[in-house]
């Protein structure tokens, strides 16, 4: 506020303010007992402490009030220039700790600190000190910062205090991460595109940037390869369990043949050989399913990247749907057991198998 053009003692009192909750409600503020106010004061035309710049008496607690203030508001300094003079009043509070903070490991390593140590930050032109409580192997967005920098994690408004305190301006958020309530995204979404000191494109929703790069033409095409290869991949193994089952079964054609010849049914060799073929590929499906699992796993990650060519934070999500899963293992054993039941089932001669092995009966 422009001040007079010569000293002036001003008073400033607030008598009562209240607060307005989410729900409209309305509150009055009353001092809490023991309440101590602190009072700063600045003025662009003369430094405060020095003859005819501002000063500020102590400021109080009025019967009936919340804050009363006493200052001189200082003088003009020329016919063009007048002096402004900003009244700051805080509630007293004891010194405050250092800034509690989180790093990551390449923090640690470029500024040669550790967890415990106390570091200096400059935030919006003011030196703040942070103690580090914490490391982590990173941190998401832009907090990591420059490669191999790494980064450090404070409260927002634990360092708006702390810049409050020296008498700077609060920083200004430039991004809030929502999460709504189940089932609410799109209502909040369409509210918040909806206001008119936002621009759309402002508002991010990951379940539309996930669709996004689903539908992205330069990803599907190798999405649509790895489909195909676990396509033929299946069909390769498929047919390879068939030829071997198919192979097994021809090689003891005449042991089954003595078993026919002996009076077993038909149906109870077919049993018998499934269950045989049966245990072989349950094995086979077991450890090629471990040794898929572990490489997907290992794999994955290491090929999906940043812009940037660096690993994502957080890292990459590798999921194995279980029911897909059982789908392909179903249909890798289904082939070859079809086929050793309908080898086992087909009629044939035993004598005829017998003499064509050497055999005979006796």
């Amino acid at each position: 506020m422009d001040q007079p053009p010569v000293p002036h003692r001003q008073r400033l009192t607030v008598d009562a303010a209240r607060a307005v909750t989410a729900d409209g409600a309305a509150h009055r503020l009353t001092a809490p007992r023991g309440l101590a106010w602190t009072g700063r004061i600045t003025d662009r035309s003369a430094s405060a402490g020095t003859p005819g710049g501002p000063r500020a008496g102590r400021a109080e607690v009025p019967d009936g009030g919340l804050l009363a203030q006493t200052y001189d508001s200082g003088a003009r300094q020329d016919a063009w220039t007048a002096a402004v003079t900003t009244v700051r009043i805080t509630a007293a509070h004891p010194a405050r700790l250092p800034l509690a903070a989180v790093a990551t490991d390449a923090f640690l390593r470029a500024s040669g600190s550790r967890v415990g140590a106390v570091v200096d930050l400059t935030v919006n032109g003011q030196a703040l000190k942070a103690r580090i409580v914490r490391a982590v192997r990173a941190l998401p967005g832009p907090a990591d910062g420059p490669v191999g920098s790494g980064g450090l994690l404070v409260d927002f408004g634990a360092v708006n205090e702390a810049l409050s305190d020296l008498g700077a301006g609060p920083l200004d958020a430039a991004e809030w991460w929502l999460r709504p309530r189940p089932g609410a995204t799109a209502t909040v979404v369409a509210a918040l595109r909806a206001r008119p000191d936002l621009e759309p494109g402002q508002v991010l929703v990951r379940d539309e940037i996930a669709r996004e790069l689903h539908d992205d033409p330069l990803g599907r095409g190798p999405q649509t390869a790895l489909v195909a290869a676990a396509a033929v991949a299946v069909a390769l193994a498929a047919t390879g369990f068939a030829v071997g089952a198919a192979g097994s079964v021809r090689e003891r054609a005449r042991e089954f043949a003595v078993l026919r010849a002996l009076g077993a049914p038909r149906p109870q060799l077919a049993r018998m050989i499934a269950a045989e073929q049966g245990v072989l590929i349950v094995l086979a499906l077991a450890v090629g399913t471990a040794l898929g699992t572990v490489l997907t796993r290992v794999v994955v990650p290491l090929v999906v990247l940043t812009q940037q060519a660096g690993r994502p934070v957080p890292p990459v999500l590798v999921e194995l749907p279980a029911g897909q899963v059982v789908g392909l293992l179903a249909a890798v054993a289904a082939v070859p057991l079809l086929v050793v039941a309908a080898v086992g089932l087909r009629r044939g001669d035993p004598v005829r198998a017998l003499r064509g092995r050497g055999g005979a009966l006796r």
